[in-house]
């Protein structure tokens, strides 16, 4: 038996803080049902991975190199089917199975090497044709579940918070004015919005790698978006680094999406703190 790694205290912590009514029942179960994986796969060597808000371990089976994520987040089912839908697309790493509990849901996915996040890589190496073409295939993709949450009324629901805390490293809550442009944005946006597949969150922490130059989405937010959103979160980070009145056009083309969009997605993301 694959004695369960201990749940790390912060993100203990961060789940507590944000999902207090279940974060107990969560954890007391969650080392029974990792060693229920663990027999069912044979799996060894188990590894606890950094995360926010779920339990991540890495571990080798004979099979190859897989990762146990569990998520307490009541949209872990949502998350579980955009994780699929994008390993489809071969932008994620391969889902094996999603397991769905009375207390969180399991994904099992195929573990991504090296899996140095774009956060923790050189960047004057990378390039931005490796980090934003595989976007493209997202591209008017429907969203993989019926009735997903909106990545539309999220933001909203940020943009509206005057006590926003969940914000980008380095910012504080943006103007009231800024704000209420962005809203006014988003309902520019929403008029021709059809719902379709999103990660919903590509952040720095959630592109990895995947070889030497090739880039996996993980970790998605389980919403309906547009593949353009994603390309405006990525091209904010983008921009820190490539400074070229040029970026943005180059960025849209190589995601098969408008450049006129993509600006407008950056200053919602933006006023949203994203």
């Amino acid at each position: 038996m694959t004695a369960a790694p201990v749940v790390p205290a912060d993100v203990l912590a961060n789940v507590r803080q944000r999902w207090p009514e279940i974060v107990d029942a969560w954890a007391s179960h969650v080392g029974t049902e990792f060693q229920t994986l663990c027999d069912q796969y044979r799996a060894t060597s188990p590894a606890v991975l950094p995360a926010r808000y779920g339990y991540v371990v890495a571990v080798d089976t004979l099979d190859g190199p897989l990762v146990f994520r569990s998520s307490p987040d009541p949209r872990g089912p949502d998350q579980a089917a955009v994780a699929a839908a994008l390993a489809n697309l071969g932008i994620s790493p391969t889902v094996h199975q999603t397991l769905a509990t009375d207390h969180g849901t399991w994904t099992v996915l195929d573990r991504v090497l090296p899996g140095t996040s774009l956060i923790q890589s050189d960047p004057a190496a990378i390039r931005l044709d490796a980090l934003f073409s595989p976007l493209a295939a997202m591209h008017h993709q429907p969203a993989p579940r019926a009735g997903m949450p909106s990545i539309l009324d999220w933001l909203s629901e940020r943009l509206t918070d005057d006590n926003l805390t969940d914000l980008r490293p380095g910012t504080t809550i943006a103007p009231a004015d800024e704000r209420e442009t962005a809203l006014n944005l988003l309902a520019e946006l929403a008029r021709d919005h059809i719902p379709g597949l999103c990660h919903g969150d590509a952040s720095m922490g959630n592109l990895i790698a995947s070889g030497t130059d090739r880039w996996m989405l993980i970790d998605p937010r389980g919403m309906t978006g547009e593949s353009a959103y994603d390309v405006a979160v990525l091209a904010i980070r983008a921009a820190r680094i490539h400074d070229s009145v040029n970026l943005i056009p180059h960025i849209a083309k190589l995601a098969d999406v408008t450049a006129e969009r993509v600006r407008t997605w950056m200053a919602i993301a933006n006023a949203a703190r994203v």
